[in-house]
């Protein structure tokens, strides 16, 4: 058992990276969103991929997420999350399942789809997520209004009821009403939404964020485990929980064990 950065007995939270302490852990459901490798942009006429400037269309990107750059070659970052993927695959039980929220880009014109829609485990369905509003770039090509959750189950993974079930594969969620610091943050409705359809018992999310998925996780009380590289993100993660628990230092080389599933 680590040594978390934040708990209040319900809801912990982890600093470090998640390759590292994921392995040993276990929850049922997965809700997350990773880093989209956004910090670049491309060039005109094919010349390439830039940082783009502060005050571009994409420009909340140029730095990244705090310590991470998001900024990586693309085979390498794909072949990051589809080790992660494979990960939160092992954490999971028989019934489990994984809300992975990604987006698809346009460079150079041709759509880049997440990891290439090669994801290395079993995709049981693509939700849409209808944010509602968008600002086109360009007129190469529409603005990007949706995103998607991909939706990684175990064979024993159910909705709770044909109700959830009858909310269908696109979620008209809008957007985040603020983002605490962070350039591309989900709104609370999102994974509120994920963890009611499947009846989760506990959740887990590696990219943690701003902490909405444990946000969420504590308004239905459930036991959660967030995990999330930056401290910066912890402390607002702690501020949001209201979580009145000391610091009980940092978990960054170590593994985690024992969350229910």
């Amino acid at each position: 058992m680590t040594t978390p950065y934040w708990t209040d007995g319900q809801v912990t939270l982890h600093h470090g990276d998640c390759e590292t302490l994921l392995p040993g852990s276990e929850a049922h459901i997965v809700v997350t969103s990773p880093p989209y490798n956004m910090g670049l942009t491309p060039g005109g006429n094919g010349r390439g991929m830039y940082r783009p400037g502060a005050s571009r269309k994409g420009g909340r990107f140029r730095d990244g997420y705090g310590q991470f750059n998001d900024a990586m070659p693309q085979e390498e970052y794909d072949d990051w999350q589809r080790r992660v993927l494979g990960l939160l695959w092992q954490c999971i039980p028989d019934d489990g399942a994984i809300f992975y929220n990604h987006r698809q880009r346009v460079e150079h014109g041709k759509a880049r789809l997440p990891l290439g829609l090669d994801f290395g485990i079993p995709l049981r369905q693509i939700i849409t997520w209808d944010r509602g509003t968008a600002i086109g770039p360009n007129l190469r090509h529409f603005a990007t209004v949706a995103e998607w959750i991909f939706l990684f189950a175990k064979p024993g993974f159910r909705l709770v009821d044909h109700a959830a079930s009858g909310r269908g594969d696109v979620w008209r969620l809008g957007m985040a009403q603020e983002d605490y610091g962070h350039p591309a943050p989900f709104p609370l409705s999102l994974p509120l939404r994920a963890l009611e359809a499947s009846g989760a018992r506990s959740v887990m999310d590696p990219f943690a964020g701003t902490g909405t998925t444990l946000v969420a996780a504590k308004r239905l009380g459930i036991p959660a485990i967030g995990i999330e590289q930056d401290v910066r993100y912890c402390e607002v993660i702690a501020g949001r929980l209201g979580l009145d628990a000391p610091r009980a230092g940092h978990s960054d080389q170590a593994s985690l064990f024992g969350s229910a599933a």
